[in-house]
C-alpha cells in the first residue's frame, strides 16, 4: 500500500486552515411602532443570547423619539441577533455589517509577547549574576523598559480577544410622534433667540457709543442753530 512521504504530509498539514480571528460588528437603524416594546424586546433577546448592553442614549425631537443602544453578544450569536432584530422591525432604514480578519495581528502579538518574555527572563538571570551596582542598575532599567513594552502588547492582545469573542451591534430605533407642528417648543425657541438677538443689539449699540454721541451732538447743534437763526 502506498504511503505518503514526509514532505507531502507536511505540505498537507500546512494547508489546514488555522482558527481565524474575526471581529464582527455593525449598525442598524429602524423604525418601530412602540419604542418601549422594542426596548423590552431588545433587553430580552440580548439576555437570551448571553450578551449585554454596553452603552445607550435617548433623544426626543418634535416628530419622533429615538434610542440608540450598543449591544455586545458572543460572536457565534451575532447573526442570530441581527436576524431577530431585523424580523421585529417595522421598517429598516439601513443596515451595515462588517467582518475584519485580525488573525495575522493576533498571531503576531502572541509571538511578540512570547519573545519579550523570554528576553525578560534572560534579564532576570543576568540580574542574579550581576556583581556591581552599575550593572544591576543598567539591567533593572532595561528590564523595566521591557516590562512596559510587554504590558502594552498584552493590552493589545486583551483588546483583540475581547473584540473577537464578543461582537458589537449598534441599534438605533425610533418612534414617530403625533405632536404635529410642535408649537410650544418652537415658541420657546423663538423667544430664546429673540432675547439673545436683543442682547446682541444692545451690545452693538454700546460698541458704537462715540459715533452715536457725535451724531446726537450734531443733530442737537443743528436744531439749536436753526432755532436761533429763525428767532433773528
Amino acid at each position: 500500500q502506498y504511503a505518503p512521504s514526509a514532505n507531502m504530509q507536511t505540505e498537507k498539514e500546512n494547508q489546514i486552515p488555522t482558527d481565524r480571528k474575526i471581529i464582527r460588528e455593525g449598525n442598524i437603524n429602524l423604525q418601530t411602532k412602540s419604542i418601549i416594546k422594542t426596548r423590552a424586546f431588545l433587553d430580552k433577546t440580548v439576555e437570551e443570547l448571553g450578551g449585554y448592553i454596553s452603552n445607550e442614549t435617548s433623544n426626543s425631537y418634535d416628530n419622533r423619539t429615538e434610542q440608540t443602544v450598543t449591544v455586545r453578544v458572543p460572536s457565534d450569536k451575532f447573526d442570530l441577533l441581527v436576524s431577530r432584530i431585523s424580523e421585529s422591525a417595522e421598517k429598516i432604514e439601513n443596515k451595515n455589517i462588517t467582518s475584519k480578519d485580525v488573525t495575522e495581528e493576533y498571531i503576531d502579538v502572541e509571538a511578540r509577547i512570547k519573545t519579550k518574555k523570554e528576553l525578560e527572563n534572560r534579564y532576570l538571570e543576568l540580574l542574579h549574576k550581576a556583581s556591581t551596582v552599575s550593572d544591576i542598575m543598567a539591567i533593572e532599567k532595561e528590564a523595566a523598559t521591557l516590562r512596559e513594552e510587554i504590558e502594552s502588547v498584552e493590552g493589545r492582545l486583551r483588546y483583540l480577544k475581547d473584540r473577537v469573542s464578543l461582537s458589537s451591534l449598534t441599534v438605533t430605533f425610533y418612534q414617530k410622534s403625533s405632536s404635529g407642528f410642535g408649537f410650544s417648543s418652537k415658541t420657546g425657541t423663538a423667544l430664546q433667540y429673540g432675547w439673545k438677538g436683543l442682547l446682541w443689539f444692545i451690545i452693538g449699540l454700546l460698541s458704537i457709543w462715540p459715533f452715536i454721541l457725535i451724531a446726537a451732538g450734531g443733530i442737537y447743534g443743528g436744531l439749536w442753530y436753526a432755532k436761533k437763526r429763525k428767532s433773528r
